[in-house]
């Protein structure tokens, strides 16, 4: 059985929109990537790729695929209609019943806790909409935002992932922590 995903998602403040592939999301996507290129690089590779509306709009043809047999699927984070970032969850296990949150937020919105308010929005469909048991989050151990979201949200530290990948943005080896939170941790709302 492949998982179906709702189109839309709705918070106090945001709504979660997949991120399908068309010109006018790739477009909004490539202004804010682009805008947002200094407070992105430190922590993924993939805005050095994106170099026009054009790798935008690749990419998110590329992630329908996986969107398609239920592995993936992506939101864009939207206040008043307006792009600030994304939200994925990826690494979908049916059988071990467990995935992955991944996430970026515009630098304008930062520190508002809007980042807190899409990951409680998407666990809400994971736990009690897909019956997943096991979500984790990932990220550079430098990355105080985002492992703040993590600890806001409830996810519990599991461990760290030592010199696991290098940076080329800081040109030495990061540390990798985990993050995790099982359905019986997740309280309802």
């Amino acid at each position: 059985m492949t998982l179906k995903f709702k189109n839309q998602l709705k918070g106090k403040r945001l709504t979660l929109r997949r991120t399908k592939p068309t010109l006018k999301m790739a477009k909004s996507m490539f202004k804010v990537v682009d805008e947002n290129r200094k407070h992105l690089e430190p922590w993924f590779s993939w805005p050095k790729l994106t170099l026009k509306v054009e790798d935008s709009l690749k990419y998110l043809f590329d992630k329908e695929e996986e969107t398609e047999k239920g592995k993936k699927v992506e939101y864009g984070l939207f206040i008043n209609n307006e792009y600030i970032g994304n939200i994925s969850i990826f690494d979908i296990h049916e059988k071990k019943k467990s995935a992955e949150i991944g996430y970026w937020l515009s630098s304008l919105h930062t520190r508002n806790g809007y980042m807190t308010e899409a990951v409680k929005i998407l666990e809400k469909e994971v736990f009690e909409k897909m019956k997943l048991n096991r979500i984790q989050i990932k990220c550079d151990e430098r990355n105080e935002a985002s492992f703040g979201v993590a600890k806001k949200c409830g996810y519990i530290y599991e461990g760290k992932f030592r010199e696991d990948s290098f940076s080329e943005h800081f040109n030495d080896f990061r540390n990798t922590l985990v993050f995790s939170k099982l359905k019986s941790e997740y309280k309802k709302k």
